[in-house]
């Protein structure tokens, strides 16, 4: 199976106080359609994933998370930067752009997890996986990093 999925551009977590929550997203042009999304910090070209979910109706699903009490704090109290949600457009009709919203959440789910994202949402990030820790020559960083974690079978 391939999936095309087009990332939009970064919307930035405000300040929530006036709209009594702890950070705010207008939601105004957020399609009312399935999309994967991640919640992340950027601090100095670093990027610290928080949070990987889908929604159905990706409006409804973003508002609701705004709502999350959990999340938000998590995402408070994680690494000082900017916060921000992304989320990715799918090809195809609305029951392909719901099967494939599933997958692509679940591998993302897995990547950030390999990767040494510290995901709030537990679901789907319970893989069993080894760490390995490269030392030595400094080019082999060019194709792998210092570290890297590799799933076990």
């Amino acid at each position: 199976m391939v999936i095309n999925a087009t990332w939009s551009k970064p919307k930035k977590l405000e300040n929530g106080k006036k709209h009594n929550l702890i950070y705010f997203v207008n939601s105004d042009k957020i399609p009312e359609v399935p999309r994967c999304y991640k919640f992340y910090t950027n601090f100095g070209g670093s990027i610290s994933i928080h949070y990987i979910g889908r929604g159905n109706n990706l409006k409804s699903r973003v508002e609701t998370q705004l709502n999350n009490a959990r999340l938000m704090i998590g995402i408070k109290n994680s690494m000082i930067g900017k916060k921000y949600i992304m989320y990715c457009t799918i090809e195809g009709g609305n029951k392909t752009q719901i099967d494939k919203s599933v997958s692509l959440e679940k591998q993302m789910i897995k990547f950030a997890t390999l990767e040494g994202h510290e995901l709030i949402n537990k679901i789907g990030t319970k893989l069993k996986f080894d760490t390995v820790n490269f030392t030595g020559n400094a080019s082999s960083r060019k194709v792998f990093k210092s570290k890297m974690n590799i799933l076990k079978s």
